[in-house]
């Protein structure tokens, strides 16, 4: 009975010395083969398309000797939409939208060989000044406020039913002073009187215009003006003062980080860079 009394606490204590042991390991020991140690700072946040992006990098090993550095980066294209039509009056109508996608993902940009002559008695580690290349078909686009309208464009950067779309919703927003606007401002009418009614509204102690009423009370959009709004192409729906009022952009950008090999294979990886192309 002794025996199996002791045996218990044995146990017992080595179930409890477990999971201390669990708990620590878990959140401080890295498991796996250790790489080189390295910190690298990017002379900038932002690079030119068709330039090089200088940087210094230092490192050190601890297991086995240094082999070579690698920088890798993907690239992220960036769209930013928008269009909007100046003839609404009663609400601001504009449609717009940024999307972010990854085109390529992280690649082996450029490679750096080590050597010992890079090591630096003061920083106890090995320097290296360098730069990598960055791809000159990144360059930023964009078509913005133009002067002349082209429907090939439109279709190629918005879609191709993004214009009736856009017309569609838009008449299914528009208040009778929206029409009126419209139609006077573009010169489809010349006089909107014959489809002007109005009501005494208490409240606000003056009249409220709208399209004349049907047999049920409501105002609906005369078929006249339906035909009216039909007719006109996209274009001029977005014509403002200076120039079509829309606008598309493309940017890219990068992440960037760099591996430091031993003559294992192992690597060692810097934090990343975010890193902007204009």
């Amino acid at each position: 009975m002794k025996t199996n009394f002791i045996i218990l606490l044995t146990l017992l204590g080595f179930v409890f010395i477990s999971c201390e042991k669990h708990d620590f390991f878990d959140e401080n020991v890295i498991t796996g083969n250790i790489g080189p140690q390295a910190y690298w700072e990017v002379e900038s946040s932002t690079v030119g398309s068709g330039s090089v992006m200088p940087f210094n990098l230092q490192y050190y090993t601890t297991v086995e000797d240094a082999d070579h550095s690698e920088v890798w980066y993907n690239i992220v294209e960036t769209q930013e939409k928008s269009v909007s039509c100046p003839w609404v009056t009663s609400f601001t109508y504009s449609v717009s939208s940024i999307k972010s996608e990854e085109k390529r993902i992280s690649q082996k940009i450029k490679e750096y060989p080590h050597s010992l002559s890079a090591w630096s008695d003061s920083l106890h580690a090995y320097s290296l000044k360098a730069d990598f290349p960055v791809s000159n078909t990144l360059s930023p686009f964009s078509w913005s406020k133009p002067e002349v309208f082209e429907y090939d464009k439109m279709e190629m950067y918005f879609g191709a039913g993004f214009m009736v779309q856009f017309k569609d919703s838009l008449y299914n927003l528009m208040k009778f002073a929206d029409y009126k606007n419209m139609m006077l401002g573009i010169g489809l009418l010349e006089d909107f009187k014959q489809y002007t009614d109005s009501t005494y509204d208490a409240n606000s102690d003056d009249y409220v215009y709208h399209f004349p009423k049907d047999a049920s009370g409501n105002t609906p959009v005369p078929a006249e003006i339906t035909n009216l709004y039909s007719s006109i192409p996209f274009d001029r729906l977005i014509e403002g003062a200076s120039g079509y009022n829309v606008e598309f952009k493309r940017t890219y950008s990068m992440v960037a980080i760099l591996r430091v090999y031993d003559k294992r294979g192992v690597y060692g990886t810097t934090e990343s860079k975010g890193i902007d192309i204009n």
